[in-house]
């Protein structure tokens, strides 16, 4: 859905709220699910049809203002505000999004400890999706992406497989260390080769969750889904996994800082923007905007 152009950016937002006269650190769940639909009522809000989201265009009402995390200030909805642990700052906090988000997709995949998780594109998403199972006591996590700087923090942060190029390099990467197969492949690319690829690198009852959909026809050998091999989808996360976010992130399992390549200023956004649509040249990875 096209964003109005009376909408404010941000949906990754920590802040500090008032509440009872003071100010509390908080990290702002980011969607309001209808609460009545039969997806609603059965704890699968990230399902429902008829969403709020801060940031994005769609599920809202005629406003004057669409509200969202790139301001000094904005309301939430009541109960959607988590209080943060003293062990997560600011800017660490912005991931709490994608890290609910990939502890869903997880899920969705089958996730306990032991098993092998390889991710397909090493963005905030892919990487936060290993760091999540490797905390979860995973077995062996493994990614590769076509920019060698995501490789690069990767392995900044205690990703021990990670290889530079695309699926095809994934799969020969894994099969030189004796690793042919994994259980959960995390696909954030959603192309015909990641498909192709990822499944063929999955053992006979492992899953491959697909983050990203394209509007394009994808051919799939029959051979390929033998066993009992999957392929499913994974969309944005229930309200339970947040706090699951906040208290992973909390415990200092893993640390997300070396990933915060660059901070600007609120009046600086726009330079932001810009830095981004050229990550590979600048070494970007995830940029904060601090108000």
């Amino acid at each position: 859905v096209p964003s109005p152009p009376n909408m404010i950016l941000g949906h990754e937002v920590a802040g500090v709220a008032e509440r009872d006269g003071g100010l509390v650190p908080v990290a702002v769940l980011a969607y309001k699910a209808c609460g009545r639909c039969r997806w609603c009522r059965s704890g699968e809000e990230n399902l429902c049809s008829s969403m709020e989201h801060f940031g994005h265009g769609a599920g809202w009402a005629p406003m004057d203002y669409y509200p969202g995390g790139m301001a000094h200030r904005f309301t939430v909805w009541k109960g959607f505000a988590y209080a943060l642990p003293s062990t997560i700052g600011f800017p660490e906090a912005t991931f709490l999004d994608g890290l609910a988000v990939a502890i869903h997709a997880l899920d969705t995949g089958g996730m306990t400890p032991g098993k092998r998780v390889a991710a397909i594109g090493l963005g905030p998403i892919g990487m936060l999706a290993l760091l999540a199972a490797s905390a979860g006591g995973a077995e062996l996590v493994a990614g590769c992406d076509i920019s060698a700087f995501p490789v690069e923090l990767a392995a900044s942060v205690g990703i021990e497989h990670v290889f530079h190029g695309g699926p095809a390099e994934l799969a020969r990467g894994l099969r030189d260390r004796s690793h042919s197969t994994v259980d959960i492949v995390v696909d954030t690319v959603g192309s015909t080769e990641s498909i192709a690829h990822g499944l063929g690198i999955l053992d006979k009852r492992g899953a491959l969750v697909l983050l990203a959909v394209h509007d394009t026809e994808v051919p799939v050998r029959g051979t390929a889904l033998s066993g009992e091999r999957c392929v499913v989808t994974s969309s944005n996360n229930r309200y339970a996994d947040f706090p699951r976010a906040i208290e992973l992130l909390g415990s200092r399992r893993f640390d997300v800082s070396p990933l915060i390549t660059h901070a600007f200023p609120l009046a600086r956004a726009g330079e932001a923007f810009d830095l981004l649509v050229n990550k590979p040249r600048e070494r970007a990875f995830k940029v904060v905007i601090v108000p």
